[in-house]
């Protein structure tokens, strides 16, 4: 725009130099000016004012260049400052499960409840022969005894030992006493006793102590009107001069039937 209007002033400033020339040289516009007659050019005036643009009609847009080359990457930029923290988003899918890990052993859990028993295995080869022992010694000794009433004793108020009647069976070199119903060992060993004492059916009660060197070993008693068998037993380990009896509390029965018994006999040597 600005070349087309230098363009413009240029032409104006030249046509009126023409005129001007023109006026000088043939003041007669009715003569025929020749060269012989011009005389020297005037003095420029002054430019006129530009004109006002004209109305051409735009003219058709061109076609689009070709793209110019890719420019260079440029500098790498500053880092922004953080945004704003988002809203959480949705809960996700539940994910497939992964390969087995390799962790630490875990705690022992409780013990199980115990298996079936196994099956009976095939019996085993016999094992090599023992040494032989030695001989051991052979004791011939014995000591046994069983003594019986046949008559009634009564001691309603002390624990006196009770008497017996007869023997009816005593091993040879046993010691017992047939007035006082006392054992004497003269084999060290464990010996069994047994008792059965019978009640008189007038009685109230009866009590019956075995013991032994006076210390209470076993018991048996009743305690009602009628007849009835008193009756125990014990195991007791005997030294060299122990002595075992009965010790009686109440009205005992005899007859020749031997319904009261007092046993004893060695069960082997110590």
């Amino acid at each position: 725009m600005k070349i087309t209007k230098a363009v413009a002033i240029v032409l104006a400033f030249m046509q009126v130099q023409f005129l001007v020339a023109t006026a000088a040289i043939s003041p007669d516009p009715g003569l025929t000016c020749n060269s012989c007659c011009q005389g020297p050019a005037g003095i420029p005036g002054i430019p006129g004012s530009n004109g006002n643009h004209g109305q051409g009609l735009v003219g058709p847009r061109g076609d689009a260049g070709s793209p110019g080359e890719v420019g260079q990457p440029g500098a790498k930029g500053d880092m922004g400052s953080d945004g704003l923290v988002g809203e959480p988003g949705a809960k996700g899918d539940i994910g497939l499960k992964g390969d087995q890990g390799v962790g630490q052993p875990g705690k022992q859990g409780p013990q199980g409840l115990p298996g079936m028993n196994g099956l009976k295995g095939e019996r085993g080869e016999p094992g090599p022969a023992g040494q032989t022992g030695e001989a051991g010694e052979c004791s011939t000794r014995r000591s046994a005894f069983i003594a019986v009433r046949n008559t009634g004793f009564s001691h309603p108020s002390e624990w006196d030992p009770l008497p017996f009647d007869e023997l009816l069976f005593s091993e040879e070199g046993t010691d017992f006493n047939l007035n006082n119903g006392t054992f004497t060992c003269n084999v060290p060993g464990v010996y069994v006793f047994m008792f059965s004492v019978l009640k008189t059916h007038t009685g109230s009660l009866l009590y019956v102590q075995l013991r032994k060197n006076g210390n209470k070993i076993v018991v048996g008693h009743v305690n009602a009107a009628g007849y009835h068998q008193v009756s125990n037993s014990a195991v007791i380990p005997l030294h060299h001069g122990d002595q075992v009896h009965l010790a009686v509390y109440g009205e005992v029965d005899g007859a020749s039937d031997h319904y009261t018994s007092f046993t004893g006999f060695l069960l082997y040597e110590i």
